[in-house]
């Protein structure tokens, strides 16, 4: 049943992109998707998705390129970390001085929230969101691009955690709720080294495995709620 509810969820969602004529293209390589995607403005990949610092393949990691009426417009990349017993924060302590300070001390001095306490097993890293400028304002429904995202996310992976990071800003404004993270944790990492597009003032948004279902479930049931009041 929580397969169903899900692939109907996908279903949905990609039905309402392609009602406002938004397509999602899927892209193998995150090499060619760092490409495209620099074409339409975009700074390199951070280096949690970065094809510089891992060896991705199709089988852990995906990306997708948003196209209206043929034209490529911006993208999202995943990544699936099967992290076992281990917390993410502890994966964070391990990787972070290395991609980010060269292996000197890490440019992060402590982790809190759940990173630490419950975030672990298969753990789905969704970054690199970005729309060409004059497509950011009311083009998208982030709401489907997410759930999409998620459901995706889960029937290839079989996810225990999905998560991500946004700035502080933009969860006062309601994004995170917006995309239908139904985790939202203040202050998940005290960085100490200044890193380009990264800060303490970062959330750490993120859906379990539950709440996936949860949410798959009642919008199969009632389709109609899925989509923003405001796209």
């Amino acid at each position: 049943m929580q397969e169903h509810n899900l692939l109907m969820l996908s279903h949905n969602c990609l039905a309402g992109l392609s009602a406002s004529s938004v397509e999602l293209l899927p892209v193998p390589s995150i090499i060619d998707f760092e490409r495209r995607m620099a074409a339409l403005g975009k700074p390199p990949n951070h280096p949690m998705m970065s094809p510089k610092w891992h060896d991705m393949s199709p089988v852990d990691s995906f990306a997708i390129m948003f196209e209206v009426d043929g034209q490529e417009i911006g993208g999202v990349a995943a990544r699936c970390l099967d992290l076992g017993e281990d917390a993410l924060a502890k994966h964070w302590q391990e990787t972070y001085s290395r991609m980010y300070t060269n292996g000197e001390t890490s440019p992060v001095s402590g982790f809190s929230g759940a990173a630490s306490r419950e975030i672990r097993g298969r753990v789905v890293y969704l970054g690199e969101l970005f729309l060409a400028e004059g497509w950011r304002k009311g083009v998208v429904d982030w709401r489907l691009v997410f759930h999409y995202l998620f459901a995706l996310s889960y029937l290839k992976w079989r996810s225990d955690w999905i998560y991500g990071f946004v700035r502080q800003q933009d969860v006062m404004r309601g994004k995170a709720s917006r995309y239908g993270f139904t985790r939202q944790y203040v202050g998940p990492q005290t960085w100490t080294k200044c890193v380009e597009r990264r800060s303490s003032q970062e959330y750490l948004v993120a859906i379990s495995r539950q709440d996936l279902f949860d949410a798959a479930a009642f919008y199969s049931a009632s389709p109609e709620d899925l989509r923003s009041p405001a796209t």
